[in-house]
């Protein structure tokens, strides 16, 4: 049977695996605070649970985000517990409703991993919505950083959500700066005692194609790329589709205006046979620039 601390560490692998870049055994192994042997019957485990586990040649481990999940078979008791596990991200909440009419649905008990996955993030959602409400600070735990690739606690003062509660906007206590969070790179969230403190330094933006908030979209970039490369961007910042153009001989255009060369460039130079920058001056220099520095 599935025990809290096993459904829980799921959750915190597939968030983990989800999130790029691709992890090294290692980093799963400090990640979960576990031996090897678990770490790689955990990887089994999300295999058995229908979800596509990749490796590439340094051996380190990703999950698709576009994988299928099959169906798990939960005995009767098994449901029970989920039900009651489910109940704790709220009465309201819609992606908790979800799982649990598919628990009753399935009669002797078939239920998606994605579907768990689903009223992990509903229950962080909800957390983060009572710490905006009640002007709380919120403590996340476990947070991964696409930028600085780098898994560190945060404490942040939540201000709203993304309008398609991808992400929330807060300002971090540490930095001092406001930020973007996506909430699928959350491994919890904690609703703290203590009330916002900096509230006079909030301020939204609304986030640019690849999540930089600021106050004017001040740098543009034009790159030229094929299917592998577009596929990507789309699942990976799905903001971007409009701006996307087919062309010619299945190469695709994208041009768009931005906060940051920072994600873009990162993009960029993950499919250096597949993409060709186009422009702008600026971003053909920044890309020059990140290649020297890491030859």
């Amino acid at each position: 049977m599935f025990n809290q601390n096993r459904i829980y560490r799921v959750f915190q692998l597939i968030n983990f695996l989800k999130a790029r870049p691709a992890k090294s055994i290692k980093s799963i192994i400090s990640f979960l605070d576990t031996s090897e042997r678990t770490v790689y019957r955990y990887l089994d485990m999300l295999k058995d649970l229908g979800f596509k586990v990749e490796r590439d040649g340094n051996n380190r481990v990703w999950i698709e985000s576009g994988a299928n999940t099959e169906l798990l078979p939960f005995t009767a008791q098994e449901a029970d517990y989920l039900h009651k596990l489910v109940r704790t991200a709220g009465k309201n909440n819609q992606l908790a409703e979800s799982v649990l009419q598919k628990v009753h649905q399935f009669g002797e008990l078939h239920i998606s991993a994605n579907m768990l996955f689903k009223a992990h993030l509903g229950h962080i959602v909800e957390q983060i919505s009572i710490a905006i409400i009640e002007s709380r600070q919120l403590l996340i735990k476990n947070y991964v950083s696409a930028n600085s690739q780098t898994i560190s606690d945060r404490i942040i003062e939540p201000m709203c959500f993304t309008d398609d509660y991808e992400s929330v906007s807060a300002f971090e206590v540490k930095s001092k700066i406001n930020k973007y969070f996506n909430i699928e790179r959350m491994g919890e969230v904690q609703v703290l005692d203590s009330p916002m403190k900096y509230e006079s330094l909030h301020e939204y933006y609304r986030p640019d194609i690849f999540g930089f908030q600021g106050k004017s979209l001040s740098k543009e970039i034009h790159i030229q790329m094929g299917i592998r490369a577009c596929q990507v961007l789309k699942e990976e910042y799905p903001m971007s589709i409009p701006y996307i153009k087919n062309t010619d001989n299945n190469r695709y255009v994208f041009e768009a205006k931005v906060q940051s060369f920072l994600a873009p460039g990162r993009f960029v130079l993950g499919f250096p046979d597949d993409i060709h920058v186009i422009g702008s001056k600026d971003f053909i220099r920044y890309i020059s620039r990140m290649v020297k520095k890491n030859t």
